[in-house]
């Protein structure tokens, strides 16, 4: 973990310059916590993009993490975890201060983070705000699980489950893609997901769906096997993960579906 001393913090991008005093305020206690880490996300993760400064906020956040009550736990999560997908968009160089940084905060951000997935009482934790329990859901995956779903849900998310996009590796893409099971249009063949034991982070759609079914999230629920799923290429006859056609679609490379 980097001192909020060092020099460094000048040479790092976000989208303001004051990234390391709000930073400090939230080490410190000063000021609304929640005002603060509003403010530190939005610097983070303006435009859905990474900025360099994230890694070195992380191992703080995570020492930070440890202090707080499960409902500022989920809010300090929440924030962060839009910057800590988009990572998975523009890749850190291995081998680098920034690496280590990033992997160190995360590795104490997932200790967190999968005792508030795992808690039986997470709904109630959250509140009733259903854009925050999504948020919540969305920043456990980044953290959790693959940082490129996370990412490609947000983008979903986005649009509307029933207006999404992709594109097959031969070239053909469409912006309006229905997740439906006639065929009419073309065949997505939605996967079947077990039942989550309330514990396990080992399978991801399998806990992400009982994380959201906990949450009351049945409208995401319901196009969840579709999003894990495969789609079949009109143009080529060509399988694919839909994974593969959501990152083929926004062009950043493989989602590892």
């Amino acid at each position: 973990m980097i001192s909020l001393d060092s020099s460094i913090w000048k040479e790092l991008d976000s989208v303001g310059s004051d990234t390391d005093e709000i930073l400090r305020d939230l080490m410190e206690g000063k000021g609304d916590f929640r005002e603060n880490m509003e403010s530190l996300g939005w610097d983070l993760s303006h435009q859905a993009c990474y900025y360099d400064a994230t890694a070195y906020v992380l191992p703080h956040l995570a020492v930070l993490c440890t202090k707080l009550s499960p409902e500022d736990k989920a809010f300090l999560i929440t924030e962060i975890g839009l910057a800590i997908a988009a990572e998975g968009v523009w890749p850190i160089k291995p081998d680098t201060e920034a690496f280590r940084e990033f992997q160190e905060g995360l590795r104490g951000l997932r200790r967190e983070t999968e005792k508030l997935v795992t808690n039986p009482d997470i709904a109630a934790v959250l509140g009733n705000n259903p854009t925050q329990r999504e948020s919540f859901a969305l920043s456990a995956l980044a953290i959790l699980g693959n940082q490129m779903h996370a990412y490609g849900m947000w983008l979903v998310l986005g649009h509307d489950w029933e207006d999404c996009i992709g594109a097959c590796l031969c070239g053909w893409e469409e912006e309006v893609i229905s997740f439906r099971t006639d065929k009419d249009y073309f065949c997505m063949e939605p996967v079947s997901i077990a039942p989550w034991d309330g514990k396990s982070i080992e399978d991801e759609p399998v806990w992400f769906q009982g994380l959201l079914r906990r949450m009351g999230d049945e409208e995401t629920i319901r196009f969840l096997p579709f999003a894990y799923g495969t789609c079949v290429c009109p143009e080529c006859g060509k399988r694919a993960a839909y994974w593969d056609w959501l990152a083929k679609f926004i062009g950043y490379g493989w989602c590892g579906g």
